[in-house]
C-alpha cells in the first residue's frame, strides 16, 4: 500500500511529482511532496491525488513524495505525508505500520515534541530529530530511529541540506542510480527508463543518499530490467482497459518463458497454496489441477492461514502478483520446514527472499488496481505445471474472445450500470471463474456481486432473485449440460441470464461465445468477458476503474 518516491539531483521536485502519478495505483487517499532548498524543507500535501495538491512544485536539490492508502488516522490534510519534525528541518514519508508508535509518541511528547497528525509515521521524524541532536550525524541518527521502532516499514527521510535516508523492514524499498541522480522508490515503475541501475534493499538494511551517490548498508539485490514501454497508457482510456487487451501478448510471453526456461515442478507430498484476492482464485484453480493428479493440495486465504490446525505441508506455493503481499509474506517468514515455491509477476520482489524456487508470470507491469492479465497468466503457469496440456493457440484464442466480447460487454454495461446486485454461478472449475467475475464487478463498479456453485444457488441465494436480477453463468463444454437446469431455475424466477459458454442457449439474454477448449484452458478465456463487463460497467457509472475506492494495488499491511 502507499507509494514512496524520492530523488537527489537536478529537477528532483518535477521528477517526484511525475513519479507519484505513476504510483497512485498504490493509494490515492491523499498525497504530498517535501522539497529541500536553501537549508529549508518545503511541504505541500493534502487530500486527493498529487495533481490536486501540487500544480507547480518548488525548485530544489532533493525531494520526496508520498501517495497514501490510509491505515492509522483518517483521510485528512494533517494525516497526509510528508510529516515534519518540530524544527522543520526533516520530513518523512512512510509505508507500513510502526507497532509501538503509541508508546513512542507518549515518550516523545513527554520530552517536548509536538505532533500534528494521528499517524504512526510521525514518530519516525521526531526520533530522527532527536538522533541528530544527540549524535550530530545522519547515519547514526538513522540507526537511533531503527533501534527504537518495531514493525514492518519502509520510510524515507529528507533533510534540509538535501540528503535522503531510507530504510526498510518487511515493506519494499528500492534505490536507483543514473549518471547524474540517485532515486528511492517503493516500486520500480517510476524508475523505469530513468535509472540505469535499480537495487532492492533487503530487510533491516538502509541507504544514505547524497549528491555524491548512495551508501547502502549490507547487501542489496539488483532488480532485473523491465520494459518501460509497457507502462505507458498508449491511447487507451484506462490502464485496466489496456491490460485486458494486453492479455494475448502477456499469455504468449508467459508461455514462451515457461517453455524456454523448461519450467517444471515435481511435488511428492502435501501442498498448501497461499494467496490473497485474485491470486487466491488462481490458487483454487491450482488446487483443482493438483488434486486431479492425486496430490493432497489445499488453497488458503493467506490472512487465515494462522488458524490452520492440521498437518504441516511438505510444500507451500505462494502466489502474489506483486511479490509484496504482506498476508503472504508474514506466513513465509515463520515457515522453516516446507519447501516454498513462489509465483509472482515482479522480479526482484520480497517474496524471492523466502522461496526455494521462483516462477514468473510475464504479464508486464500491471497498473490497474483490479488484476486482469496477471490472473490469466497465473492460471497459465498452473496449467503448464500440472495439466500436461500444451495451449499453443491460447494467445490467439484470447484475442478472439476480446474482439467478440467487447461490443456485447459495452451493450450489457449500459443496462447493468443501473443494477445494484448480481450473481455469478458455475460448476467445477467454472466456480473459480464465477468468483473472479464477481470480484471484478464489485471491485470497480461497486455493484454487490456474489459467486456460488450453480447447484448451491437454490439452497438460499435464489430467494433474492426477482424480475431483471442479473445472473452470470460460466459453463464450459464439460459442465454445460449440467448447468442448464440451474439456468432454467433462474429464468423461472425472472432473472436476466448472461452466459459465457461454447454453445448458445435460448435461455440467455446475453451470450458470450468462448471457444470450445478443454476444462483446463476454458477458465483463461471465459473470465475475459467478465473483465470487460466489469470495466465498461464502471465507466458507464462514471467511475475510474483504475482507482477503486478504498483499494490499492499492492497490499503491504496485514
Amino acid at each position: 500500500m502507499c507509494g514512496i518516491i524520492g530523488m537527489v539531483g537536478e529537477g528532483a521536485p518535477e521528477f517526484v511529482v511525475r513519479g507519484l502519478r505513476t504510483l497512485e495505483y498504490r493509494g490515492y487517499d491523499s498525497s504530498g511532496i517535501a522539497v529541500a532548498k536553501g537549508g529549508v524543507v518545503f511541504v505541500q500535501k493534502g487530500v486527493g491525488t498529487i495533481d490536486r495538491i501540487v500544480s507547480e512544485p518548488p525548485e530544489g536539490v532533493a525531494a520526496i513524495g508520498h501517495t497514501r492508502w490510509a491505515t492509522h488516522g483518517g483521510v485528512t490534510e494533517f494525516n497526509a505525508h510528508p510529516h515534519l519534525d518540530c524544527s522543520g528541518k526533516y520530513a518523512v514519508v512512510h509505508n507500513g505500520i510502526i507497532e509501538n508508535h503509541t508508546a513512542l509518541r507518549q515518550e516523545l511528547v513527554g520530552r517536548g515534541h509536538v505532533f500534528t497528525s494521528e499517524t504512526d509515521s510521525e514518530v519516525i521524524v521526531h526520533l530522527f530529530e532527536e538522533g541528530v541532536a544527540r549524535f550530530g550525524d545522519y547515519e547514526k541518527a538513522l540507526n537511533y530511529v531503527l533501534s527504537k521502532i518495531r514493525g514492518q516499514y519502509a520510510f524515507v527521510i529528507l533533510t534540509a541540506d538535501g540528503a535522503i535516508l531510507a530504510a526498510r523492514n518487511g515493506a519494499p524499498l528500492l534505490v536507483g542510480r543514473s549518471e547524474n541522480a540517485t532515486f528511492v522508490a517503493s516500486d520500480p515503475v517510476p524508475l523505469l527508463g530513468v535509472a540505469s541501475e535499480i537495487y532492492r534493499l533487503r530487510d533491516g538494511s538502509y541507504a544514505v543518499v547524497t549528491r555524491a551517490g548512495a551508501h547502502i548498508s549490507g547487501e542489496a539485490q539488483r532488480v532485473p530490467e523491465i520494459s518501460a514501454r509497457r507502462v505507458e497508457l498508449g491511447g487507451y482510456a484506462h490502464y485496466m482497459e489496456k491490460e485486458i487487451f494486453e492479455q494475448p501478448r502477456a499469455l504468449r510471453d508467459t508461455l514462451d518463458y515457461l517453455r524456454r526456461e523448461e519450467i517444471s515442478l515435481e511435488l511428492d507430498g502435501r501442498v498448501h497454496l497461499l494467496a490473497a484476492g485474485t491470486s487466491y482464485h488462481a490458487s483454487l484453480y491450482g488446487e483443482y489441477l493438483l488434486r486431479r493428479r492425486g496430490i493432497d493440495a489445499r488453497a488458503f486465504v493467506a490472512s487465515e492461514y494462522g488458524s490452520w490446525k492440521g498437518r504441516e505441508p511438505d510444500y507451500i506455493i505462494a502466489v502474489s502478483q506483486s511479490g509484496e503481499t504482506e498476508d503472504v509474506l508474514s506466513v513465509l517468514r515463520n515457515q522453516e520446514g516446507p519447501e516454498v515455491v513462489a509465483i509472482t509477476n515482479t522480479p526482484g520482489s520480497t517474496i524471492e527472499e523466502y522461496a526455494n524456487t521462483v516462477i514468473y508470470t510475464r504479464a508486464g507491469p500491471e497498473v490497474g488496481v483490479a488484476a486482469t492479465k496477471t490472473y490469466t497468466t497465473q492460471l497459465l503457469v498452473f496449467a503448464h505445471l500440472f495439466s500436461g496440456e500444451r495451449p499453443d493457440k491460447l494467445p490467439e484464442l484470447a484475442g478472439q474472445v476480446i474482439e467478440s466480447a467487447k461490443p456485447l460487454a459495452e451493450r450489457l454495461a449500459d443496462e447493468l450500470a443501473r443494477k445494484n446486485n448480481a450473481y455469478f454461478l458455475g460448476r467445477g472449475l467454472d466456480v473459480v471463474t464465477a468468483r473472479e467475475g464477481a470480484l471484478k464487478l464489485k471491485e470497480i463498479s461497486y455493484i454487490h456481486a456474489e459467486a456460488y456453485p450453480a447447484g448451491e444457488s437454490k439452497h438460499g441465494p435464489i430467494s433474492l432473485v426477482e424480475n431483471g436480477f442479473p445472473v452470470f453463468f460460466t459453463a464450459s463444454p464439460d459442465t454445460f449440460d449440467e448447468t442448464l437446469p440451474n439456468v432454467h431455475e433462474m429464468r423461472a424466477r425472472g432473472a436476466e441470464v448472461v452466459l459465457a459458454s461454447s454453445e448458445p442457449s435460448e435461455l440467455a439474454e446475453y451470450w458470450f461465445s468462448v471457444p470450445h477448449v478443454s476444462e483446463v484452458i476454458f477458465p483463461m478465456l471465459s473470465v475475459i468477458p467478465w473483465q470487460l463487463v466489469a470495466y465498461y460497467t464502471a465507466v458507464r457509472r462514471g467511475l475510474n476503474p483504475d482507482r477503486p475506492r478504498n483499494l490499492a494495488k499492492s497490499v503491504t499491511v496485514r
